[in-house]
C-alpha cells in the first residue's frame, strides 16, 4: 500500500508536467515577430518582392514580418543563416537562383549548406527574366549589334552581375561558352551597386533581373539589348530575346520562400497559404515590373529547386567552370 501510494503521489507530481509538455508543443504559431532574411542588399527583385509581400504576411499571419537584407558572399551568407536557424518559422529566406541553385552548383562541396536537403520549401513566388543592359555609350541597339561589338573588343569588353555563382553571372558564362565571346566577369555584392556602376559608365555591360533595368531603359539611362528568357517578354515586347539569335539559350532568375529544414508541417502549410493569398493580392503589381508572378504547393517548389540545382551542375561539369 505504502509503494502504491507513493507511486500515485509520484505520478501526481508528474501531471502537471506531463500536461503542460503538449500545450508547449501545441502553442498558436506565430507568437512573436518573423524574419525573411533577403540575399542581397536592397533593391534588387528579392528585396523588392519581399517588401511587397510584408504588409499582407503580417496581416494575414498576425504577426509582423521583418524584411532583413544579409547581403555578402554570393546569397551564401543569407542562405547559411537560415539555414542554420531554429526549425520554428520565425526564419525565413527568400529563397533565389543565386545562392540555392546556380552558386551551390559552381560552388559544390564549398558551399556552406546543401541547397537541397537543409530547406523546407514552401513556395515559389517569382520567375524573373534576366535584361542585357549597355551603357549608352556602347555602340549596340539590339543582340545582333552587341554580338559584333563584343567580339571586336574581346577580352577587353567586361559585364558585370550580381555576384560569382548568381543567374547572371551562369547565364553570361553559358552565353560565352556558345558564342565564343571572351568578355571578363566583374562580380558585384548585390544589384544596387552593379547597377549604379552601369548606369555611370564604369561598366559597358550588366545581365541583371528585369525589375532593376527595365526601368532604367525606359529613362533612357541604360539600353537594354536583350532577354535572356526562352521568348521575349510581355513588359518589353520589342526587347529581343537571345534564343532567336542562339537557339536553345535560357537563363531566368526566381525566387521562392524557404525555412530551415524540418520546418513543422502545420507552419509550412499556414505559411504557403498566407503567401498564395499574398501573391493573388500582388500579382499584378509585380508583373508590371517584369516578374512573373508564381504559386504551387511546396513540393513542387523543392522537386523545382532539386532541378535547377541538377541543370547547372551539369552545366558547370560541361563547360568546367571554376569559381573566381
Amino acid at each position: 500500500m505504502k509503494l502504491a501510494r507513493r507511486q500515485s503521489l509520484a505520478l501526481a507530481a508528474l501531471t502537471p508536467v506531463a500536461l503542460g509538455a503538449p500545450a508547449l508543443a501545441q502553442a498558436p504559431w506565430p507568437a512573436r515577430p518573423i524574419r525573411m532574411v533577403i540575399p542581397y542588399p536592397p533593391g534588387g527583385a528579392s528585396d523588392i518582392i519581399a517588401r511587397l509581400l510584408a504588409p499582407h504576411l503580417t496581416e494575414l499571419l498576425g504577426q509582423t514580418l521583418v524584411v532583413e537584407n544579409r547581403p555578402g558572399a554570393n546569397g551564401f551568407i543569407a542562405a547559411e543563416h537560415v539555414a542554420r536557424s531554429a526549425p520554428d518559422g520565425y526564419t525565413l529566406l527568400m529563397g533565389n537562383a543565386g545562392p540555392n541553385g546556380t552558386g551551390p552548383a559552381l560552388y559544390g562541396s564549398r558551399t556552406p549548406y546543401d541547397p537541397v536537403r537543409d530547406f523546407s520549401a514552401i513556395m515559389a513566388v517569382s520567375v524573373v527574366p534576366l535584361i542585357m543592359g549597355v551603357h549608352p555609350s556602347v555602340p549596340a541597339r539590339n543582340f545582333q549589334e552587341f554580338l559584333v561589338h563584343a567580339r571586336e573588343k574581346g577580352e577587353g569588353f567586361s559585364y558585370g552581375t550580381a555576384g560569382v555563382g548568381s543567374a547572371g553571372h551562369m547565364g553570361m558564362e553559358l552565353l560565352k561558352s556558345l558564342t565564343g565571346l571572351t568578355m571578363q566577369h566583374v562580380p558585384y555584392r548585390g544589384s544596387a551597386p552593379l547597377t549604379s556602376d552601369l548606369i555611370a559608365g564604369v561598366l559597358p555591360l550588366s545581365c541583371d533581373t528585369a525589375p532593376v533595368l527595365l526601368p532604367h531603359a525606359a529613362a533612357g539611362r541604360v539600353r537594354a539589348v536583350a532577354a535572356t528568357s526562352a521568348r521575349r517578354i510581355a513588359e518589353a515586347p520589342e526587347l529581343g530575346a537571345v534564343a532567336e539569335t542562339v537557339p536553345g539559350f535560357e537563363s531566368v532568375s526566381w525566387g521562392g520562400v524557404m525555412g530551415p529544414a524540418q520546418l513543422p508541417p502545420a507552419v509550412v502549410a499556414r505559411l504557403n497559404t498566407a503567401l498564395r493569398t499574398s501573391m493573388e493580392r500582388i500579382g499584378p503589381q509585380l508583373s508590371s515590373q517584369g516578374i512573373q508572378p508564381q504559386s504551387g504547393t511546396p513540393e513542387e517548389f523543392a522537386a523545382y529547386v532539386a532541378a535547377e540545382v541538377g541543370k547547372w551542375t551539369e552545366v558547370v561539369r560541361k563547360m568546367e567552370l571554376r569559381p573566381e
